[in-house]
């Protein structure tokens, strides 16, 4: 007993005192590397933001939405009554589900706004009147001839868009007003409070906010920082950070026909990755597919130095 005293002499030890310099450690590690090397996510895009670095670009958007052609006035399902845009085999997962949070972008990111607006800004209540009380024919005309000129001869100047005069009715000025309100960062809140839920003091659906930026906002933003589909943005991260390598064989199915020239290739691509994902969980139940380890014994080189050692044996 007394030799096994000696082999194994105990000694005191603070637990918690190791603990606490380990974590105290670990703790200054991380700050330092994560300032070093900081986060590659940048702070996300707000209509505030957009409005002020690309007014000309926000102005187009809310011509597209009062005209209905924005990519959003014609998504259809869950949102309007649009036709769905994705069916595979003429099965429609969208179409089926139907609209479940309807939006009229016309009303909600141009009429709804410039109402709120021109309450503290009186001298909207005229344009909207007058556009109001034109004939369907008429408002179609101004919008066409107003978008038209924005899309080929359009300019920021002293905080204003400008274009080439033209029959355009009130349209120039309300798009103006809704971009100074656009800049001032209410046009956010405002249309927001449309979103379903948001009848509160509270507001936790950000739903409107996201959809005015949906299409041609992000996408914009997304091409320049290379992240579209077609530049394999769903395998990358901002700058030269590694992206999410396990979504490989997803990322390339955008890049091969029919996905890459459907205008259904987000479902087919999902609906391939899902029966692919199941093919490989139920591989040993599959008759014929479950003799593929036999056939191909790959197994055995990732097991050789077991292999080896058993032949010694």
């Amino acid at each position: 007993m007394k030799g096994s005293e000696k082999l194994y002499k105990m000694k005191e030890a603070d637990l918690v005192k190791e603990v606490s310099i380990g974590f105290l450690i670990v703790l200054v590690l991380v700050l330092i590397l994560s300032f070093i090397f900081k986060s590659p996510v940048e702070n996300p895009i707000s209509v505030h933001q957009y409005a002020n670095k690309y007014p000309i670009s926000f102005d187009r958007v809310e011509m597209r939405n009062l005209l209905g052609t924005s990519q959003i006035s014609q998504y259809g399902p869950p949102f309007n009554k649009g036709a769905p845009q994705q069916n595979l085999f003429g099965v429609s997962p969208e179409g089926i589900l139907g609209v479940l949070t309807p939006i009229n972008p016309k009303y909600a990111y141009v009429i709804y706004p410039l109402k709120q607006e021109a309450k503290v800004n009186k001298s909207i209540t005229p344009l909207l009147t007058e556009y109001n009380n034109a004939l369907p024919s008429v408002r179609h005309l101004w919008e066409n001839n107003y978008y038209k000129a924005l899309s080929t001869n359009a300019y920021y100047v002293n905080g204003r868009v400008e274009t080439v005069s033209g029959n355009y009715g009130p349209i120039p000025q309300m798009i103006s007003d809704l971009l100074t309100f656009g800049k001032s960062g209410l046009f956010a809140r405002t249309i927001n409070a449309l979103s379903p839920g948001n009848n509160n003091v509270y507001s936790y659906n950000f739903e409107n906010r996201l959809l005015f930026l949906q299409g041609s906002p992000l996408a914009k933003i997304a091409q320049k920082q290379g992240l579209l589909g077609t530049q394999w943005g769903i395998l990358k991260e901002i700058d030269s950070y590694p992206g999410p390598w396990w979504l490989g064989f997803y990322g390339s199915l955008y890049h091969i026909p029919p996905y890459s020239t459907s205008n259904s290739g987000d479902l087919m691509a999902f609906s391939t990755f899902i029966v692919a994902f199941l093919i490989f969980i139920f591989l040993p139940f599959i008759p014929g597919l479950n003799k593929i380890p036999y056939i191909v014994p790959v197994y055995k080189i990732i097991w050789r130095r077991y292999y080896n050692e058993k032949k010694q044996l």
